[in-house]
């Protein structure tokens, strides 16, 4: 018996202390109180980046010990590397700033895009909001109504982009690269620029998020014509590009659909102290399973899944760990 009770109580006491390293310190609990969250966005104002910082800034800080207030700042350009910069070079490093950045901003440092001063190894996950899923979309008066159609057609499509760090500009160069006769059209800052452009008819279509499109595909009548990344119900009928593709385009398709799994990713500063960085981390996933979180996006009829930091840190060093060959082919689009 008397064996039994002292196990049970090293049991409990293990137990206790094995809680008490998962809970920050109390300087950690109370760093926050009375602090300002900046909220860095990689995009202007609307779009699905805007939308996801925007919603993390009103409920994240709930969750944070010592509540802090919020405030979202939008940093666009060079298709989300001038944010990424400024978060590696530029941002406090005590976790007060976090910032949803590009989901392909380990594949603009492994081809080495211009403008690129970061080191995503240095960047500290925090979570994604959401896997994504691109989808590619023609102005719904165009006379192409599918990828298979797009490939033989004789005329050049020109299809609006952000910057070469972009997933617009790398997706539309992949279908190009392919031989489809698409033209990147540079220099819009946020999807709904995109969409107007297509329907002041300056372009013929783009390469957006299925999440910041599906309103514009009913609101400018769009042709969906294939999506890359996760498959989605509402998507039925609409082909995975990666079946119109050659064994090339394939390829380049799996690199550009790696990072889709980390959505919408929000990363902190290097070297934030451990015991904040858990803080973040925690309170990013328990506002994202927050009712008034999850009731304000179904509204918005936007999806909400967590991604572990872990994994999206893995995704992006497998990125920077691809062949020469594969990111030869990449860079040559």
């Amino acid at each position: 018996m008397i064996r039994i009770a002292s196990t049970t109580l090293l049991a409990a006491a293990t137990m206790s202390l094995a809680t008490m390293t998962d809970q920050p310190t109390a300087a950690a609990a109370s760093f926050y109180e009375g602090k300002t969250l900046k909220v860095v966005i990689r995009s202007s104002p609307g779009g699905g980046y805007d939308y996801y910082g925007r919603l993390i800034a009103r409920h994240m800080p709930r969750h944070i010990p010592g509540n802090p207030n919020s405030t979202p700042v939008n940093i666009s350009g060079a298709g989300g590397i001038v944010a990424t910069n400024y978060m590696m070079n530029r941002a406090k490093r005590d976790g007060t700033e976090i910032a949803i950045l590009n989901r392909e901003l380990a594949i603009a440092q492994r081809t080495k895009s211009t403008g690129v001063k970061y080191d995503v190894r240095q960047l500290i996950a925090i979570g994604s909001a959401a896997s994504s899923t691109s989808i590619t979309v023609l102005a719904g008066n165009h006379p192409v109504k599918t990828i298979g159609q797009l490939r033989k057609f004789g005329k050049t499509v020109k299809m609006s982009v952000t910057g070469p760090g972009s997933g617009s500009y790398q997706r539309v160069a992949m279908l190009k690269y392919d031989g489809f006769p698409v033209e990147m059209i540079t220099g819009y800052s946020s999807s709904q620029e995109r969409f107007l452009a297509i329907a002041r008819g300056e372009v013929q279509g783009t390469v957006n998020s299925y999440e910041s499109t599906a309103t514009a595909i009913k609101e400018y009548g769009l042709t969906a014509i294939g999506y890359l990344g996760n498959a989605r119900p509402e998507l039925k009928g609409v082909p995975n590009l990666r079946s119109a593709l050659s064994a090339k385009g394939r390829q380049l398709a799996s690199l550009m659909a790696a990072p889709m799994a980390a959505g919408r990713p929000f990363f902190t500063t290097p070297k934030v102290p451990a015991d904040r960085v858990k803080i973040l981390r925690a309170a990013f996933k328990a506002a994202l399973s927050d009712p008034k979180l999850l009731g304000e996006a179904k509204k918005a009829k936007r999806s909400i899944s967590w991604t572990d930091p872990l994994e999206i840190e893995s995704i992006n060093r497998d990125i920077l760990d691809a062949t020469d060959d594969v990111i030869k082919t990449f860079k040559n689009m």
